[in-house]
């Protein structure tokens, strides 16, 4: 076979087909999302809630209310178009900017933290806050510890990691820092913040 063909057939494979423009759901939309999910973040304890925001950023509430942008918000985008033609890996990063400035002025900071807690993956198959505290602690997530939230919050940035044997310590130690983090946002005391320390981690 001649050698010019080769490598742009070669080329051609390489190449990643286009992906569509980021499109998020209008207002109306976000709201009918919002209200159907099983997590309400409004009746959750703050030491729940301030284990994601810790997690993915300490500073998201005030990024918010400032119009500022945040790896939160971004995160709530990237989990939202999940399984839509828009394809975020390809996404330029002029158009992820602008889809996370449009989610930034289009929802409150508890829709953006109700949409990810509720889209975030804890493990095979389980997606949301309320899965994936019934699987590890079988409880509601209400009812979750400081220390079960933070763990929760570590497994949703890369559940496959975080659950290797091999990487139990380290899983360990991201949900220690999470705690440390949950502290200094005085989502909880430092007597709950060495109370949680001591918290063994859940069994497989």
């Amino acid at each position: 076979m001649p050698r010019l063909p080769l490598l742009a057939f070669i080329a051609l494979l390489a190449t990643p087909a286009s992906a569509l423009p980021i499109k998020l759901p209008d207002d109306a939309e976000i709201d009918r999302r919002v209200a159907a999910f099983p997590v309400d973040v409004t009746r959750l304890p703050a030491h729940v809630t301030a284990a994601f925001i810790a997690q993915e950023d300490r500073f998201f509430r005030e990024r918010h209310a400032a119009g500022k942008d945040s790896t939160l918000t971004q995160a709530a985008v990237r989990l939202l178009i999940a399984g839509t033609p828009t394809d975020w890996v390809q996404a330029s990063p002029l158009e992820k900017e602008d889809a996370v400035e449009a989610m930034t002025a289009a929802a409150s900071a508890d829709e953006i933290l109700s949409l990810y807690l509720n889209l975030i993956p804890l493990g095979e198959d389980i997606t949301g806050l309320e899965a994936g505290a019934r699987t590890w602690f079988d409880k509601a997530p209400d009812a979750l510890t400081p220390a079960e939230a933070a763990y929760l919050a570590v497994l949703s940035r890369a559940p496959v990691l975080a659950l290797k044997p091999a990487n139990r310590e380290r899983t360990k130690s991201q949900r220690d820092y999470v705690l440390r983090q949950m502290q200094k946002m005085e989502a909880i005391t430092e007597s709950e913040l060495s109370d949680a320390l001591s918290e063994g981690m859940p069994e497989r």
